[in-house]
This record gives C-alpha cells, structure tokens and sequence, in this order.
C-alpha cells in the first residue's frame, strides 16, 4: 500500500498575547485594553502614539517632537513587549514606531512582573506582529492630509506552498509629512517580512525581519518656555518652535528573529525565540533654555549638540508550556529562561567654545530658524559605553481550583548585570531579585468574575543620580482587585478595577547637568491608588467600542501631591458604527478627555488646564475592493500642552483632515 503523508496547513497563524497563558482577557486577573487592527485602520492611527492617547489609563507624554514616554496609573510605563517577549529597560520611544506591522496592541495595566522581568506598578505595552494568513490577502492604501502628508502602506499575505504548510507576509509603508510646527518634517519609511511554516509534523518555524528608518528635520530637543522671568505663563501660537533649520533627529532600526516551537507530546509545547535589534540614533539639536523677559522676549541661551546613540541587543527567550492533572483537574503550567545582552555607545561632537551657537538669543519669538548657523562640529568622541546583561528565570501556573475559582501563581528570579561609563561616571551594578506574584478569578456566574493580583515591585533603572551615578532600583509592593462582566452574549467586556502601589527610590526628573548635557534624576518614595472602569467588544453586530475612565491620587508619604504633571482623571472612547439603512457605510470618531494639571518649578507654577479632543471618521465601500475614507482630528480646535513631564513642552496638533483610499486584490 502506498504511504500517503497529509500535512495540515497551520490554523492559527498568530503571534503569543501579553499574559503567555491560554487566559481570556475576562480570566486574566489584570485590567487589560486590546486596540485591534480594526480600530487602528479606521481612526487612522499610523504610529503607537496615536494608539496609546486612546488607551484607557495611560498618558502620551510628547516631550519633545521625536522623543516620547508613557505613563499610567502615575508611573513610567518601562516595560515593553513584542510577541510577548520584553525587551528589558525600553522606556521611552525616540522617533515614530509605525503601527503598520502589528495586527494589535495590548496594555496590562498594573504590575506585571511575572511576565516582564520587572514589576513596575504601571504597566506592560506589548506590540503583537502580524503573522501569514492561510489564504491569500493583499491591501494598499493611500492617505493625503494635512500639512502635507503623504503615506502609502501595501501589506501582502499568503501560502507559499500548495499544502499551506509554508505562509509568508510582507508589509511595507513610506511616509512624508511636514507638521502644524514651523520648519519640522518627517520621512519614514518601514519594511517587514515574515516566513512561517511546518519541519516535519510537530515542529513550526517563523523567521521575520524589520527595517525602520526615521529622519527628522526642525526637531525641538526640549521645547518652548513655559514661563516667563516673572513666573507667568507664556502662551505661543500653536505652530511656535525654537529649533533652527539645520537640526534632524534620525533613527534606524533593524530586528530580525527566528521563532521555533515543538510539541512535545499532545499536551506540552516548547518555544524558543531569539530576537537582534541593531539600533542607530545621530541627531544634530539645538537646546534652548532661560525664561524670556515678558516685554523684551530677551533672557534665552542656546545649547548646540551633535550625538550618535547606537546599540546592539541579543535576546533569547525559551518557554516549556503545557497541562497537567492534578485532584482530578486540568491546570496550566509555564516555565521560561529569558537571556538578553546589549551593548550601547554614545559619541559627541563638541562645538567651538567661542562659536555663535553658544549663549544669548534675540528676543522670542519670532525666530525664523536662520539666526544661528550650524556650528562646525569637531570630530567624534566616545562619551559613554557600557553593556546590560539580564538573566530570567520564571515560572507560572494556573489551577483550575474549582468551578468557579482559578489561581495563578508564580515567580520571578532577575539578574541585572551592568558594566562601563556614562560621561567619565562608572555605570557598574550587579543585582539581582526574587518577586512573587500571586492572582485569582471567582466565577460568580458564567459571564461575571471578581479578580485579585498581587505583585512585589522591583525596577532596576538605568537612570542617574545628582552625582550622574546609577540611581539603583525602585522596589514596593503592588495590589489590584476588581470585576469584569461579559455582556451582550459575550460580545462586550466591562472590567471595574482597583489599585493600589508602593513604591520607593522611584526615578524622578530632577534637573539638567549643563557640563555633561545629561538629565539626572531623585529617587521619591510615592503612592499611588484609584480605580479604572472600562468596556470593550461590541453590541450587537453594528456596534463595536472600546474605552474607559481612570480616576488616580499619587502621594508622598506624607500626603502631599507628587507627580502632579500625571493628570488624575481621563477619560477615552473610540467608537465604529455600521448603520442598517446604509450597509456600505462605517462611521466612527474617538474622544479623549483629561483633567488639569501642574508643574510647580522654583519660578513658578505651570499650568495644563481640563481639555478634550474628538476625531470622527466616515468610511465607505464603493465596491468590494475599493473604499474610501475621511479623517478629521481635534474637530473642536483645541489648543493644549503636549506634555508637562519636564518645564518644556510645546503644543498639539489644530484641527487636520485627511482623505485614503484602501484598495484590496
């Protein structure tokens, strides 16, 4: 008889969640936002800013036009995932991270140390790529906007084999666009590819790689003063910089990684992924800094700065995941060892002493980006070198205790290694932690839960000191109860959310070190608690939303106001809508809201008051191939401060429109 041998094509072409557990977002005992690929196309949303403004609980901090934090529940957000694999001590963003590579993006709020390798108390973003499609797909769009804008995104998809066992992908988006600030421009381009498919019959292989490149032009490094030298408030029109003409901002990004999981018997399944991320950062920037007289706008100096930042990462992270019996149950169990390696460089060019760049300005504003030249920059020379070694090892597992109660309980065991100099200061540590977690879910019926999580905190950061010396790291305690309910025959999720963090020797911005040109910072001890209620999913067919309110109060230990540039209440909601009477027809818009807040710095309070801003979509299908859409953003014109992390900030983005054509083959 002749041996036939079937192979089944892969039914679930998907990248791991943020959790790494076969949990629900309504099992896992975390307040947890998933924006999907739907929602980012039809909002819009080109880079994860615009993603992360609608994600309820947490806070776009814009300090500066190509360099980006995030914050939530009054705490850096300092841990970052692909895939569900973190990528250890990335917690700000330099550049655009394009969202054209990722099917969704996820955000556990709260301590997550179990999954992370850390336990910062405010949250894990984790960017899920996307994977091969078994059937054959392929997408171009083309967007005009304001301010001259132009993208084009194509994104192509299908099996390679006749089998289906082999798949591959390729995503590619280029995009040019001046901005609403004066003299600022951006060109960015990105290119993905992915391949997965089948060794034998229980082995899977997926190997991608990413090319993104960003190149600045006009960047404000800092931004405008927000005081005058009598302690008042400045107010500027919207499009005011201070940068000048000959400043860029560039970053180029390479990863590449290969992905390979067996099962190991019908119920255990090992997965192996190495990551490498080669990272390039020159920049030539201008830095202003005083506070103008209110009459004469005379008081500002100039700093000039030409720097490379570069890097190279190595990251392996192996999981044995599987089931096993136990009193007659089913339970979950996951052990991984996740090793990551970097190494970093920073080179600076030093301008003349006596050149123009340096010193007093011409009264402000009204600065056309000509009144300084750029200096002539001398050679190269290495002002920091270190390396960062991290050793993980960790373990989970989920017993289905009875009917209705689930526990997770796990463990965390980190070694941080660093070794070199940052600006003539040694960077060397060597620490090391054991951090328990420990979370449960009650199933009062089959659509509603109460849950639980503890967490201890414990955050190494590479931030320095007032001596420039390692900061060390921040350690607390983290807890969260809450409620999540299934609605609308599943297809809507509400979540009601408590928390609470303890956390000392946390990071602070404390000040500029003018010798070196580096921030340093002062550990605070600080408390945070409130409670977060949001809902995502759909009702009905027609209606699909996601959003949430957040309501916060960080303290001092002795009670007193800290963080006070965190705003304690948001709200956000992004909405699509598909009316009966025109099938052809979604309609959608998203409306973000904050309460006021403050900066209090030695001259004086600065000011954000309460502001709100709402977008609005309408989206049409002419034929089964070709849609069009228009995008309008901050419909009511609001004028707001992009942050006020630091004592510099500049303004958002007026009032913009944009018209896209979506083609599929």
């Amino acid at each position: 008889m002749e041996e036939v041998l079937i192979v089944g094509k892969r039914l679930n072409r998907t990248s791991k969640g943020a959790t790494n557990l076969p949990l629900s977002l309504a099992e896992t005992p975390q307040a947890v936002t998933v924006v999907d690929r739907e929602f980012i196309d039809s909002l819009g949303f080109d880079d994860v800013n615009d993603v992360l403004e609608l994600t309820t609980g947490v806070n776009v901090e814009e300090v500066e036009t190509d360099r980006t934090y995030y914050t939530s529940r009054g705490f850096d957000i300092k841990s970052m995932q692909v895939d569900g694999i973190g990528l250890p001590f990335l917690w700000n963003v330099v550049g655009a991270l394009d969202t054209a590579v990722y099917e969704k993006v996820e955000v556990i709020r709260g301590a997550n140390g179990l999954l992370t390798g850390t336990g910062n108390p405010s949250g894990t973003i984790n960017y899920v790529r996307k994977r091969p499609t078994n059937d054959f797909q392929a997408t171009t769009e083309l967007w005009v906007e304001s301010w001259d804008k132009r993208r084009v995104e194509a994104d192509v998809s299908g099996p390679l084999s006749d089998s289906g066992a082999w798949a591959g992908r390729i995503v590619a988006a280029t995009q040019s666009a001046e901005s609403h600030l004066d003299r600022y421009a951006n060109d960015r381009t990105i290119l993905y590819a992915v391949v997965d498919g089948q060794i034998g019959r229980n082995t899977t292989v997926t190997v991608g790689y990413t090319d993104q490149d960003n190149e600045s032009t006009g960047v404000l490094w800092g931004a405008l003063p927000l005081l005058y030298a009598d302690g008042t408030q400045t107010d500027y029109d919207v499009s005011t910089t201070t940068t000048m003409d000959w400043t860029s901002w560039e970053t180029h990004s390479k990863t590449a990684f290969v992905e390979l999981t067996h099962e190991i018997g019908a119920d255990w399944e090992l997965t192996a992924i190495l990551t490498r991320n080669e990272y390039d950062e020159p920049s030539e920037l201008f830095y202003v800094y005083g506070n103008p007289d209110r009459e004469s706008g005379e008081g500002l100096f100039a700093w000039p700065g030409k720097y490379r930042a570069y890097s190279e990462h190595l990251l392996l992270d192996a999981t044995v995941t599987g089931s096993f019996t136990l009193g007659g149950r089913r339970h979950d169990l996951l052990l991984g060892f996740n090793a990551a390696d970097a190494d970093h460089g920073y080179l600076q060019h030093h301008a003349p002493a006596d050149d123009p760049a340096w010193g007093p300005m011409p009264p402000f504003p009204g600065w056309t980006g000509r009144e300084v030249a750029r200096p002539p920059f001398g050679p190269p020379q290495l002002a920091a070198q270190w390396t960062d070694d991290v050793r993980r090892f960790y373990g989970v597992a989920h017993f289905d205790a009875t009917d209705a109660l689930r526990v997770i309980l796990g463990f965390n065991a980190i070694d941080v290694k660093s070794r070199g100099f940052n600006f003539d200061e040694l960077r060397d540590r060597d620490e090391r932690e054991v951090s328990p977690y420990v979370g449960f879910t009650y199933a009062f019926t089959e659509s509603l839960r109460a849950y639980a999580s503890y967490s201890d905190i414990y955050e190494p950061q590479a931030e320095l000191g007032e001596d420039l010396a390692p900061l060390g790291s921040a350690v607390g305690k983290s807890y969260e109860v809450g409620v999540k309910g299934e609605f609308f025959d599943g297809g809507l999720l509400g979540t009601l959310s408590l928390f609470r963090a303890e956390q000392d020797n946390y990071a602070e911005y404390a000040g500029f070190d003018e010798e070196s040109g580096l921030s340093y910072y002062r550990g605070v001890d600080v408390e945070s608690e409130g409670f977060e209620l949001e809902v995502s999913g759909r009702i009905g067919e027609r209606v699909h939303l996601f959003g949430g309110y957040t309501q916060l109060d960080i303290e001092d230990p002795q009670g007193v106001d800290a963080r006070t540039f965190v705003p304690r209440k948001t709200f956000k909601l992004g909405t699509r809508f598909n009316p009966a009477i025109a099938p052809k027809l979604e309609l959608g818009g998203a409306l973000r809201w904050s309460s006021g807040m403050y900066l209090d710095t030695p001259l004086g309070r600065i000011r954000q008051p309460s502001f709100n801003v709402l977008s609005a979509y309408a989206r049409y299908a002419v034929s089964d191939r070709l849609e069009l859409a228009l995008n309008v953003d901050n419909l009511t014109d609001e004028k707001y401060l992009t942050s006020l992390y630091w004592d510099q900030a500049f303004y958002a983005a007026p009032r913009s429109a944009a018209i896209s054509a979506r083609l599929r083959y």
